[in-house]
């Protein structure tokens, strides 16, 4: 029988395979993540690529025959990156607003990639030359969002 606070693989006697038994002789502790992306997350994610992509279109000089192909592609997925990112302030299933948003200011930046994106798309219309670093701006957005440890907000 173990302690109560040590658990089963941890107990005295027992070893883990390729940890040396002096690392052993407590207790682990292992920090468990939550999935980060539930259904309501992507729901919210899918409804707001469109409205993304259409914003980004009209701050990128619109629907025009000079407008490529290639550009509104672009812009599509700067809209579903930049949707997925906005979608990761939605709280999952048992969490509060309050912790969701987060209380440092760095949690509000990457809400502000979305529309950083949508500036730098607006500074030179139906280029995919700034297209691209829109792309990168939201990446870094959704990889700081998704990435980045969250403090509990005091209460």
């Amino acid at each position: 029988m173990t302690e109560p606070l040590v658990d089963a693989a941890t107990a005295p006697g027992r070893h883990l395979p390729g940890v040396s038994a002096d690392a052993t002789a407590g207790p682990v502790a292992v920090q468990v993540r939550r999935q980060v992306w539930g259904r309501r997350r992507l729901v919210v994610g899918a409804a707001l690529a469109p409205g993304l992509l259409w914003l980004l279109v009209q701050a990128g000089g619109g629907w025009t025959p000079a407008a490529t192909p290639g550009w509104v592609a672009l812009l599509a997925v700067v809209a579903v990156v930049g949707g997925l990112t906005l979608a990761s302030y939605v709280p999952a299933r048992g969490e509060s607003w309050r912790d969701t948003l987060g209380c440092s200011p760095c949690a509000a930046v990457s809400g502000g990639t979305v529309l950083a994106a949508a500036f730098l798309v607006g500074q030179a219309p139906h280029q995919v030359g700034m297209a691209l670093p829109a792309l990168a701006v939201v990446l870094f957005g959704l990889v700081q969002r998704t990435s980045s440890t969250r403090d509990a907000c005091v209460r």
